[in-house]
């Protein structure tokens, strides 16, 4: 595929953040050229609703389980923000077997306040919230 395919215009797959969203879709056309067409994020909404269900509803089964001390606010606070181990542990810096240690209560509470407070920034509440595990933050 050359710069040719593709008109610049098409180029730009999406707008300023929280705007609607689009990207660019290649096909091949009978002739064996690649055709683009964009489709909004709008479109994709469907397939979001069930993943953010589920999400919210393990986000329940592991508060019990914090409750229980048999896990971390981590993975609470993970579901809860609809992320998944793998994206937390990228926007921390860490590996997911790393993080996934977060998620035992012992070792949660060894990490150091620097540590909380990235995944305070992360999940949006305060790092006492985490502590104290607050999931109304």
């Amino acid at each position: 595929m050359t710069t040719e395919d593709v008109k610049q215009n098409q180029l730009k797959t999406r707008e300023a953040r929280w705007k609607p969203m689009a990207w660019t879709i290649y096909k091949v056309d009978d002739q064996g050229k690649y055709e683009t067409t964009l489709e909004r994020y709008d479109d994709h909404l469907v397939a979001t609703v069930p993943f953010a269900d589920a999400s919210q509803e393990k986000a329940e089964e592991v508060k019990q389980r914090v409750l229980r001390n048999e896990s971390s606010p981590i993975e609470y606070f993970m579901y809860k923000r609809l992320l998944d181990p793998k994206a937390l542990a990228q926007a921390m810096g860490v590996a997911v077997w790393r993080l996934k240690r977060h998620f035992k209560p012992k070792v949660f509470k060894k990490l150091d306040r620097n540590k909380l407070q990235e995944y305070a920034k992360i999940f949006k509440v305060q790092v006492d919230d985490l502590i104290n595990f607050r999931e109304d933050a």
